[in-house]
């Protein structure tokens, strides 16, 4: 008798393992939401976190910004690089012809020189300054963005803060249950890919 109550019991229990599994994985409810926007489960508490130093690192928008800011910044470099190795050539040209030089025509080469120098320092900082603002410029639209994604996002939730975890930063200490950071991430790269293929 008891090795059919046995059989018996292992039989109800690999069926209710299946009927669970597939409900789990195969129900029209969890398939739909697979194809749709990520579902934003809600802590129960007013107060939740996003770690930003991971936000930053995962943000599609973040890293194609990033790329073009050091496209940017290697090709000013390269730019720079080229003025300065031609002057410099110019002026080692100016040293082997110098001693057939007079004195004023001396003179006047190597003021020259001081003024293109002066102009290609000029040019540099130039450079520096349209780098830097740019980079500023693209940071402010980044937290606009991620801005203006949380107030969609959570507009009839009931989160009265939602606050910026950053190591080293004014926070010191965060619990993991409030951490809200992946399913944002998951989010906010979705709306961009679709507002990039518009």
């Amino acid at each position: 008798m008891r090795p059919v109550v046995s059989i018996l019991l292992f039989t109800v229990l690999f069926l209710l393992t299946g009927i669970l599994y597939w409900l789990h994985f195969f129900s029209s409810s969890d398939s739909q939401s697979r194809f749709s926007a990520p579902k934003i489960e809600l802590k129960s508490s007013h107060v939740v976190y996003i770690n930003t130093d991971t936000l930053w690192d995962r943000y599609e928008m973040v890293r194609e910004i990033k790329k073009k800011l050091t496209a940017q910044r290697d090709q000013a470099e390269s730019e720079f690089a080229s003025k300065y190795q031609a002057l410099a050539n110019e002026e080692q040209n100016f040293r082997e012809i110098a001693s057939r030089l007079s004195e004023e025509e001396s003179l006047k080469q190597q003021q020259d020189f001081l003024a293109k120098e002066q102009k290609l320092s000029a040019f540099r900082e130039q450079m520096e300054q349209k780098l830097m603002k740019d980079e500023q410029e693209k940071n402010e639209q980044i937290t606009r963005d991620i801005t203006e994604y949380l107030k969609n996002a959570y507009k009839g939730s009931h989160y009265t803060y939602i606050l910026g975890y950053t190591h080293g930063g004014g926070i010191l200490f965060a619990n993991d249950s409030l951490d809200i950071t992946r399913e944002v991430v998951q989010g906010i790269n979705r709306q961009y890919k679709l507002s990039s293929k518009k």
